[in-house]
């Protein structure tokens, strides 16, 4: 291919989206055919289309992954300025009185959850109870044996 069969930045774009939604349900094989016959390209220039989909296909879903925390992250923080705000009727009759009182106790469960959905927060702890004796494969039948007795 020379200099002058190049395409331009556009149709090269537009290519590359053509392709990565042949990705989503074509192998790879029909892929390389269709590059080869539609557009006159070699097999190898075939491959380089397919990774640059797959490469845009990553950014994709990566950028979907961070909106979608985001999202939740400022659901969360809405959340914990109502907690803050809670409003409480006091009184009876001619009495009543709204009062603000923040709700700690619910202000702190969702600042737990919004940090576990940064990965801030420690993974919780589970308890595993076993009642039946561990096999471990690979190991001499002695050294099970030992290990088990160390547990």
């Amino acid at each position: 291919m020379s200099k002058d069969d190049r395409v331009d930045k556009v149709e090269k774009e537009k290519r590359i989206y053509q392709v990565g939604l042949m990705l989503r349900r074509k192998p790879h094989s029909f892929i390389v055919d269709f590059i080869r016959q539609n557009w006159g390209l070699e097999r190898a220039q075939a491959y380089n289309y397919i990774s640059s989909a797959r490469k845009e296909w990553r950014k994709y879903f990566e950028k979907l992954q961070g909106d979608g925390i985001s999202y939740h992250i400022a659901q969360l923080r809405d959340l914990k300025d109502q907690a803050y705000s809670r409003k409480v009727i006091i009184g009876r009759g001619d009495n009543k009185e709204t009062v603000t009182i923040a709700d700690l106790g619910l202000v702190f469960e969702i600042t737990k959850e919004e940090a576990k959905l940064m990965g801030i927060y420690p993974a919780e702890k589970h308890d595993i109870s076993l009642t039946k004796k561990i096999i471990v494969i690979g190991k001499k039948k002695d050294d099970d044996e030992e290990e088990c007795k160390k547990l």
